[in-house]
């Protein structure tokens, strides 16, 4: 059991920024492992014989019930054992289901790798978010959050980057073991190779990587009680509920956009996957990055003026710009457009998942933080990974069933999931505030 305390030295700051690094890391190579096959629609629908349907069920459904199923459970793990050899475990579970992926030679062989890599998938976000408050001190947590939220546009970046590069050379890397992958389709080589790095990147962090002292926990994270859980639900229930059904919105639109942005492309215009890997790698990663960095030094610089609903009002404005250019970018005229308007969407891609993190650590004790984000993960994933994905296939298939009837099938769920995510922020902005003052007030009679 790790030890709790208030008193003990903060980690050196230099330590502390690379375990963030390479939590970022795996949050990353957890996107790519996830979103590339995206890229992959075509051929596998072709080899697979699916339906717009089914690939959604494959992209979301499949990946998000384990991960909702587990995350409870490891987040209540996660407060109450090591949470270094949880994230390590997890990492390589989801790799290695990755790799599984590729042996696939029906729906529910694919189905069936997408079930184990959500169940890996669950440790991450609660396990990351539990270690980085023990970290930092709380005024440097939204930067570090921020780095680790950056974690999602640079995943997607590479994966178009290295799902582009894996499409293009995967007749290369058959025939250099024709023996051993002569028998596999292009895009089953593509999961072999996307797979691999997460095993390697499990490996250092169980390495190299310590486990800090816990802080400012009321009780042992040794008892076991579902009450303190319970009796933090409902007293912040309403802040609580703001901040996970915001973020569950945004998070929505961009498992809609990972899954179908790159169809679109193909459909609407008539790309090739290679092409559309390079070109959306090239906006999204830099400004990806740029939205990581933006995010965490707003929630600073509105914490800095007094502002204590800063995380209400950062999710809040990545909505408007899923209503404003997430919307228009699915009816772009050409291509170019798109992308810019791609841009627009990606300046603000981690700003609710950095504000959800930062809220949820700020107004609950340390003993239940990973149970916490883990109930916020499990909605997440409910709804927002398996819900996004799937309802654009079923638009697609059932109501806009029209070769380009992608766009409008996107758009909608942009529009419409803006739409509600600023809303429900409005609604709980005020009991968010008081929920904060009510965090500080416990803070300090802890100090006295």
């Amino acid at each position: 059991m790790n030890e709790v305390t208030d008193r003990a030295a903060w980690p050196r700051p230099a330590y502390a920024w690379y375990v963030v690094v390479l939590l970022m890391l795996g949050y990353a190579l957890g996107v790519v492992d996830r979103i590339v096959i995206g890229l992959l629609v075509k051929p596998i629908k072709a080899d697979l014989h699916l339906s717009d349907t089914e690939i959604g069920i494959i992209q979301g459904l499949a990946f998000a019930v384990f991960y909702s199923v587990f995350t409870l459970p490891l987040g209540f793990l996660i407060d109450r054992v090591r949470r270094v050899p949880v994230i390590w475990a997890g990492l390589a579970v989801w790799s290695f289901a990755t790799v599984a992926g590729g042996f696939a030679k029906s729906f529910w062989g694919l189905f069936g790798s997408r079930v184990v890599m959500g169940a890996g998938e669950a440790t991450t976000t609660p396990g990351s978010a539990s270690l980085i408050a023990d970290l930092f001190p709380p005024q440097q947590r939204p930067r570090a959050y921020g780095v680790f939220a950056m974690g999602g546009s640079v995943g997607i970046g590479i994966a178009y980057m290295l799902g582009g590069v894996a499409i293009g050379l995967a007749s290369s890397v058959k025939a250099l073991a024709p023996t051993l992958l002569g028998g596999f389709a292009d895009w089953q080589v593509v999961l072999f190779v996307v797979g691999a790095p997460g095993l390697l990147l499990a490996a250092l962090i169980a390495l190299t990587v310590a486990e800090p002292a816990r802080r400012g926990a009321r009780v042992a994270p040794g008892q076991i009680s579902l009450l303190p859980l319970w009796q933090e639900l409902r007293v912040n229930r309403v802040a609580l509920l703001a901040v996970m059904l915001g973020t569950i919105m945004n998070v929505m639109i961009v498992n809609a956009q990972l899954s179908w942005f790159p169809t679109l492309f193909v459909r609407v215009h008539g790309w090739e996957p290679a092409r559309i890997a390079l070109a959306l790698s090239v906006v999204g990663v830099p400004f990806g990055i740029i939205s990581a960095i933006t995010a965490g030094w707003v929630l600073s610089a509105l914490a800095k003026r007094g502002r204590t609903d800063g995380p209400i009002l950062v999710m809040m404005l990545q909505c408007v710009a899923w209503v404003l250019f997430g919307t228009a970018k699915c009816f772009a005229p050409t291509p170019e457009l798109a992308l810019v308007l791609h841009v627009g969407t990606s300046l603000f891609a981690t700003w609710a998942v950095t504000a959800a993190l930062t809220a949820l650590n700020e107004v609950t004790p340390n003993q239940l933080r990973g149970q916490v984000v883990a109930i916020y993960t499990l909605l997440t994933g409910l709804v927002g990974i398996a819900v996004g994905s799937g309802a654009v296939g079923l638009l697609s298939d059932h109501v806009f069933n029209y070769p380009t009837g992608i766009a409008p099938s996107l758009a909608l769920v942009c529009f419409s999931g803006g739409m509600i995510g600023i809303g429900i922020l409005a609604a709980g902005r005020s009991r968010y505030r008081a929920a904060v003052q009510r965090a500080s007030q416990w803070a300090a009679d802890g100090a006295n």
